[in-house]
């Protein structure tokens, strides 16, 4: 049951006990808050308005449920070839605490309303100021759907990113918060991001940057904010991590748009990205801070494979009559020569996601809101039972709790609008063939009019040993060197086992160039316990990230690659514990024999076998045998001697 639909239930038990005081005794904390804060309202409205208490009756009237500070909206985006971007928002701020409150005795901070409970404490507990965290997987095709949502800002590189802003007294104690943080959200989100350690943590000094309207508040004046980063490119992103994600939401899943999220849909895509973004927010006038908190669950689905596995769960061939053959080739029942995807395409949202929303969420102070984004020939409606509505600009308001679907038809699906183009392409690979030594080499493509200012990022692992001196550019222009395109260079070296190689470039890329910058290094050798289970698989390097600062902010990554190292035969140890054991057990039999059993010569040893042996024994059985033969026989002699 909603909360709204207690609140009269709870206030009238609580009227009738204290009386006029209206002194309630909460159930917790939060009806607590949403009782008084009800009762404070009431008290003060003005006559005439509904939401009041009388004095006679001693009855509340709650016409206009309460309102959070909660909005969700979905935006639907058809891309070209069939594909469809849907991305689920969610906004919601938590309620306001005191900058000089201690945030574990303060009553204030167990008060939760929309802002999920879990998510503070490890504020507070790590001194974060600010939080940021990626789940990404798959491909996202630059050329064809043109710039990443919302510029890039809420996806991350292959795997898990994190990063964070830590307020401590010192490098050693932001190291520590980094790491309780690193755990706490690994049993948060059902991840392995427990493995960051100081071997996989930098601190960026251009990237990752804050925005410049975003004030960073420094509630201990003798502490000092630190900036840091991890990834872990080879963590997979699976149902259990998009199940944290829904139990966050006030609604988990059970209304409004987040009632779409299924594991098996969102993931069963070829892009997919979880962020969450969490800021701290305070006001000085007022001495109160309170946290926001942004989720983004982003996907690309190809329309006419998911829509096919809606319909056939089971793979299995088409039926002859619903093949579409080219009818110019020869075609019959053993041969077809198949055509393109159709352009008409009819599908709604129910058919790519298993199921319908259920209503909105009912709790924020807007209504949830879906948006399709399609040029004029696309007819776009929603349908409440079993009526369709169309909007101008199709968007719509899902301010009940029926169920909602949204249908979208063309005849030519391939027109949709035209996408923002990326201001820089980059790719990265790795170059080389043996195993002592390799090369990176990164690409850097501008194909627009106007020159592109940009950080560029790398984390590289400490066994990879990176010779600067080795830095060189490859280019058709000859008049393009490494001094007019890198502008400044942050360099720190890496520590085995301590720390990564960690690189800031800030560049200027030159209006309709294409270039390549390379360096060489060494591959160190691990010791047997460093490697994974799948050592031969190799070792997973972090996508490198591209933030352009000019003409406009946005963020591209590279995708992450996978190094080889010298990897040894880990068949050894069974080889040599088989061997081993072989030659204990040789000479723990020889040792046994010698001192169990006693050594004798050939004639002693014939004499004994001569007596014991089973010859002998069945010569005395043959001589009891016989023995008793001859007796029987004298007895029967005697007795007839008598007779």
């Amino acid at each position: 049951m909603r909360l709204q639909n207690w609140i009269p239930v709870l206030l009238l038990a609580a009227i009738v006990t204290a009386e006029v005081d209206f002194e309630v005794n909460p159930v917790d904390n939060e009806t607590e808050s949403v009782q008084q804060d009800v009762i404070d309202e009431s008290w003060n409205a003005e006559p005439g308005e509904s939401s009041r208490i009388t004095q006679s009756s001693k009855f509340l009237s709650l016409e206009h449920p309460i309102e959070y500070n909660f909005r969700e909206h979905l935006d639907l985006t058809p891309l070209p070839n069939n594909f469809l971007l849907a991305s689920f928002q969610f906004y919601m701020q938590s309620e306001p605490f005191g900058i000089d409150r201690d945030q574990h005795e303060s009553s204030e901070y167990s008060h939760h309303t929309v802002f999920p409970k879990p998510v503070g404490p490890i504020m507070s507990q790590t001194n974060t100021r600010q939080l940021h965290l990626r789940f990404t997987h798959g491909l996202w095709d630059s050329q064809e759907w043109g710039q990443l949502p919302h510029n890039g800002l809420k996806s991350g590189g292959t795997g898990v990113e994190l990063w964070a802003i830590v307020e401590a007294p010192s490098k050693e104690e932001a190291l520590k918060s980094w790491i309780t943080l690193a755990n706490s959200l690994s049993g948060l989100f059902c991840a392995s991001i427990n493995f960051i350690d100081t071997s996989k943590t930098t601190f960026p000094v251009s990237s990752f940057l804050p925005k410049e309207d975003e004030a960073i508040p420094l509630l201990n004046q003798s502490n000092h904010l630190y900036l840091m980063r991890a990834t872990l490119a080879n963590e997979p992103v699976c149902t259990e991590n998009l199940t944290p994600f829904v139990k966050l939401l006030p609604t988990r899943g059970k209304s409004g748009i987040s009632s779409l999220l299924d594991g098996h849909k969102i993931f069963d895509s070829n892009w997919h990205s979880l962020s969450i973004d969490v800021n701290t927010v305070c006001d000085e006038s007022t001495a109160n801070c309170h946290f926001v908190m942004e989720e983004f669950i982003e996907t690309v689905v190809n329309v006419p494979n998911a829509l096919a596995r809606a319909d056939r769960p089971i793979p299995k061939p088409l039926p002859g009559d619903e093949l579409r053959c080219d009818t110019n080739r020869p075609h019959d029942a053993f041969q077809c020569f198949p055509l393109p995807q159709s352009k008409e395409v009819s599908f709604s949202i129910s058919k790519l996601f298993g199921k319908k929303i259920r209503g909105g969420s009912l709790l924020g102070e807007q209504s949830s809101k879906i948006c399709v984004h399609v040029p004029s020939h696309w007819d776009v409606m929603i349908q409440v039972d079993e009526s369709y509505f169309a909007t101008d600009d199709n968007c719509f308001d899902l301010n009940n709790n029926k169920p909602h679907d949204v249908r979208l038809e063309t005849t030519d699906s391939k027109s949709v609008l035209p996408s923002k183009k990326t201001p820089i392409y980059v790719s990265r690979a790795l170059t080389g063939y043996g195993q002592d030594r390799g090369g990176l080499r990164s690409v850097f493509r501008n194909p627009s009019n106007e020159a592109v200012e940009l950080v560029y990022f790398e984390s590289l692992p400490w066994f990879m040993g990176v010779y600067l001196s080795s830095l060189a550019i490859e280019s058709d222009d000859p008049e393009l060197t490494l001094d007019s395109v890198v502008k400044s260079t942050f360099y720190s070296p890496a520590r085995d086992r301590e720390r990564p190689t960690h690189l800031e470039r800030a560049m200027i890329i030159p209006p309709n160039t294409a270039f390549a910058i390379s360096f060489q290094f060494d591959k160190s050798l691990l010791k047997y316990a460093e490697y994974p289970p799948d050592a031969n698989h190799g070792f997973e390097i972090e996508a490198a990230v591209a933030a352009v600062l000019t003409p406009e902010r946005y963020e591209a990554r590279t995708s992450s690659l996978l190094l080889s190292l010298s990897t040894p035969d880990f068949s050894m140890p069974y080889n040599v514990i088989i061997l081993t054991s072989t030659v204990m057990g040789l000479a723990f039999g020889t040792l046994f024999n010698l001192i169990s059993k006693q050594l004798i010569t050939l004639e002693e040893a014939d004499k004994i076998l001569a007596s014991t042996g089973p010859r002998a024994k069945l010569l005395r059985v043959k001589a009891k045998i016989v023995n008793m033969l001859q007796g029987n026989k004298n007895k029967i002699i005697k007795s007839a001697k008598y007779e």
